[in-house]
């Protein structure tokens, strides 16, 4: 049941990102568009040329990001559900049904640590920005991530 509960969470948590950058759509956009612009980087000298400056590409990975959470969120919530109808059947049925959610969970790691760590972090130098660094976060969501993971993926209690 605790599995279950956990991907309910991550799924709800998942939730409440996609509706804040929905309702706030302005000012998340913004962290897309300075970290892909990188005009506050100490470095932007030597690495203009990986900015970039086209709004509509902007909101291309401000949308992409938002529909990956999206996916998250309801490959969680329904990880969950399929848990849940699947709690009293055999061990090989629940980890059937425990797919969905474990994708979820490795998406998860995939959007915090690839999109957010190493493309924002590395390849826009996220780290160098005062104000828009979310190495932290990024840090924090992918180690969340993969502790889901590895519970989930553990055998039946």
């Amino acid at each position: 049941m605790i599995k279950v509960a956990f991907s309910t969470f991550v799924g709800l948590y998942l939730a409440l990102i996609v509706f804040n950058n929905l309702i706030d759509y302005g000012s998340n956009f913004q962290f897309v568009l300075q970290v892909t612009s990188m005009e506050d980087t100490f470095a932007f000298q030597a690495n203009q040329w990986r900015s970039i400056n086209n709004s509509i590409l902007h909101h291309i990975f401000y949308i992409s990001i938002i529909a990956l959470e999206l996916t998250i969120c309801s490959l969680c919530l329904f990880g969950a559900y399929k848990m849940a109808t699947h709690i009293k059947a055999s061990d090989e049925q629940f980890k059937q049904a425990k797919t969905t959610a474990t994708t979820g969970y490795a998406l998860g790691i995939g959007l915090w640590f690839f999109v957010f760590a190493a493309i924002a972090g590395e390849w826009f130098l996220m780290w160098q920005s005062d104000e828009w660094n979310a190495q932290g976060t990024a840090f924090s969501l992918t180690c969340i991530f993969l502790l889901f993971l590895i519970f989930h993926t553990q055998e039946n209690e």
